[in-house]
């Protein structure tokens, strides 16, 4: 599941979220809403939106807020408008004005959760097995909630971090280096040329995974470039991936169902973040229980591959259905069954070759080609892995002497491939032939001409 259908079940972006965090994608964008919801009750309004803040450090410079124009303008327009009204006061320069204001923010912004607060929202948090966070707050209240696991990037470092590790990357910088704080107008024009690494890196980043937003608006002017950017800019025909972007909304009357908004954007109503999280948890325990299972049968495959005896070798051969089975599991899961079941073919076609020893014991040859046309056709050319190729093709041309209909040749076996070789792609067959040519193989070949 790469993709959530158009009209989705709140349970479906749930468990789409699950997957994603699963898959190891799974990254959040984290605006000053999530701040508040954290730190803010019914006894403090400790952490302020962008409004508030600006509101703050204007009190704080002796800056008459009222006396700032912020009709049609934004908050980047209402910050400089400040910084110049406290540089006419203070008969400083804008720029002086501007550092001084940055270390207002940086003095404001000085919220960290109590013990009860990470209790609360820390494990919601490590739940969600975040790849990466993107926020737009100057403050270290993600940090607080991922201590020992998140490391805080400012905008001008690159965004990586240590296996383990959740960059926390502050798209406007970040309180503990207040000469990188973007706040004023001035302070984005650079965030918007054309080989900018944040503006790039954001936009790449929405690409490759699935977004979370989390207490932020979208109204930030390069998150929908970014957006914007990631579709129409870094496009693909085809993702093999899971890739949306959800947002979560806050909503005193909360809609039961998910919707999509005019950017395709997942919304998610809910009536508190911790509500929000309480359901994904409830998903997430769920899923996580299924994957365990899921992974527990799987090991258990893989150790019967790996020590494989003559009942399931010759059950692998005769059990058409058991052998359909194995090899759509195959199919889904390559990467953790693949080492055990190349070595585990080899064994099969060993078998079908000593059934073929005996005078006159031509079905052997039919069951060998079986198997081989069964991997054939169980896979797409993508899909299946480079060493499992060689040696089903490998086992084809060793075969394919034994394949016709003239003296000392396998009716059965050329019976076989009349009736199946038409089931294998074009992409396969082509694929074939361009092996067959490197290696010199003349029956694939021959074959091949055949279909």
């Amino acid at each position: 599941m790469n993709k959530i259908s158009d009209i989705p079940l709140r349970k479906e972006v749930l468990e789409f979220l699950s997957h994603s965090a699963t898959y190891g994608n799974l990254g959040a964008f984290i605006g000053a809403g999530f701040s508040k919801a954290v730190l803010n009750d019914e006894f403090n309004d400790i952490a302020l939106s962008w409004g508030e803040l600006l509101e703050k450090v204007a009190e704080e410079l002796k800056v008459d807020y009222d006396d700032i124009w912020k009709e049609g303008v934004g908050y980047p327009d209402i910050a400089s408008q400040i910084c110049q009204k406290y540089s006419e006061q203070s008969k400083k320069t804008y720029n002086q004005s501007l550092r001084r204001l940055k270390k207002e923010i940086a003095k404001l912004t000085s919220w960290y959760p109590d013990k009860e607060k990470r209790a609360e929202f820390s494990p919601h948090l490590n739940e969600l097995n975040l790849s990466w966070v993107i926020t737009t707050n100057y403050d270290l209240v993600i940090e607080s909630l991922l201590t020992g696991k998140s490391v805080p990037l400012g905008p001008n470092d690159p965004l990586i971090a240590p296996f383990g590790i959740v960059p926390i990357f502050h798209l406007h910088g970040v309180r503990t280096n207040p000469e990188e704080i973007i706040i004023a107008q001035e302070d984005y024009v650079g965030l918007f040329r054309p080989t900018e690494y944040r503006q790039i890196k954001l936009a790449l980043m929405i690409k490759e995974s699935t977004m979370l937003i989390l207490g932020y608006g979208l109204g930030d002017v390069n998150v929908l470039t970014a957006l914007d950017w990631s579709k129409n800019v870094f496009k693909s025909e085809s993702e093999n991936y899971p890739n949306e972007v959800i947002q979560v909304v806050r909503k005193e009357n909360p809609k039961e169902h998910p919707y999509r908004d005019k950017n395709a954007v997942i919304i998610v109503e809910t009536s508190s973040l911790v509500s929000f999280f309480q359901e994904f948890s409830k998903v997430r325990k769920e899923k996580v229980e299924e994957e365990k299972k899921q992974s527990e049968s799987l090991r258990k495959l893989a150790k019967q591959l790996d020590d494989a005896d003559e009942s399931m070798i010759e059950k692998f051969i005769d059990d058409i259905a058991f052998r359909k089975d194995v090899l759509k599991v195959l199919s889904s899961f390559s990467n953790d069954l693949i080492s055990g079941f190349v070595s585990f073919l080899n064994k099969c076609i060993d078998e079908t070759w000593a059934r073929s020893e005996p005078n006159g014991a031509f079905q052997g040859y039919a069951d060998n080609l079986t198997l081989i046309l069964d991997i054939l056709t169980s896979f797409s050319i993508k899909q299946i892995p480079p060493a499992l190729f060689e040696t089903t093709a490998y086992a084809l041309q060793r075969v394919g002497y034994y394949v016709g209909n003239a003296y000392g040749k396998s009716f059965a076996a050329k019976a076989v491939w009349d009736k199946r070789s038409g089931e294998i792609s074009q992409e396969m067959i082509n694929e074939l032939k361009s092996f067959a040519m490197q290696h010199q193989y003349s029956y694939i070949r021959m074959l091949c001409r055949q279909i």
